[in-house]
């Protein structure tokens, strides 16, 4: 769409400089088009991935793609499937986090109140979420929003959120780059936080409020008020852009499983 191509051109103008003066620059420069790793390094564990985007095969891919041999899982989830025990649950309960002490959630479709209370209740007791929860979603851009098998295009989980003393807004920004991480996220949203709560989750706000951290019971989670910073176009396009992106979601996994959200 309109504002991803504004994003990602601006992104390769800010990283677009003259011929390198210098060899040493050359060798920088090289070292910035890699891939970055998505992941830190973990020991192997059992991990919960759920998203209503194509992570498992890839956008437009269906059985008889599969089949043939052209999946094409999403960066996140190759990664996670080659170094983990990987489990993408079709439903979440205490089935599905059993043993698992992280789960990632990349907006993921409406979750029913016996999935919200399971959500809830395995960070409350030591389990760590990662949350990417995007208010206009724009990838993939071959599904309308009206299309049953396309993914939910305003995040569902408001319940959640205010449970824990949050609300997700939108207020309408073409996109930014986070200062410290040099992330780009687009169209994203931000976090307010509501008085008078229920609940005794403890969240703060960072980065202009489209980072929230919050400690749940005994656990932690990190919600981002954006997924579009996910899609395989920002993430798979040599050059800074991609690494910042990747390396913002290895440092927000990195710090929760150490049980640091500072």
């Amino acid at each position: 769409m309109m504002r991803l191509g504004v994003a990602l051109a601006a992104a390769s103008l800010a990283a677009t400089a003259c011929a390198p003066a210098s060899s040493g620059q050359a060798g920088e420069t090289a070292r910035a088009e890699l891939p970055a790793p998505i992941l830190p390094s973990l020991p192997r564990q059992r991990i919960v991935l759920m998203s209503s985007l194509p992570l498992v095969y890839g956008a437009g891919v269906d059985m008889a793609g599969v089949i043939a041999g052209k999946a094409d899982p999403h960066p996140l989830h190759r990664a996670l499937a080659e170094a983990h025990d990987l489990v993408v649950p079709d439903i979440l309960d205490a089935a599905a986090f059993e043993g698992a002490r992280l789960a990632i959630l990349v907006q993921p479709r409406g979750l029913s109140p016996q999935e919200l209370v399971a959500l809830d209740g395995y960070v409350r007791q030591g389990g760590r979420l990662l949350l990417f929860a995007d208010p206009m979603l724009e990838w993939p851009r071959g599904a309308g929003l009206a299309d049953p098998a396309g993914p939910v295009r305003t995040s569902l989980l408001s319940p959640l959120l205010s449970h824990w003393g949050l609300e997700l807004l939108d207020p309408a920004i073409e996109s930014v780059r986070l200062g410290k991480s040099g992330a780009i996220l687009v169209h994203p949203g931000q976090f307010g936080v509501l008085h008078g709560r229920i609940g005794d989750a403890a969240c703060t706000l960072e980065s202009s409020a489209h980072l929230a951290r919050c400690r749940v019971g005994r656990g932690h989670a990190v919600l981002v008020a954006d997924a579009d910073m996910l899609d395989p176009a920002i993430l798979e396009k040599p050059g800074q852009t991609a690494r910042a992106n990747r390396m913002l979601v290895r440092d927000l996994i990195t710090g929760l499983v150490a049980g640091d959200t500072s």
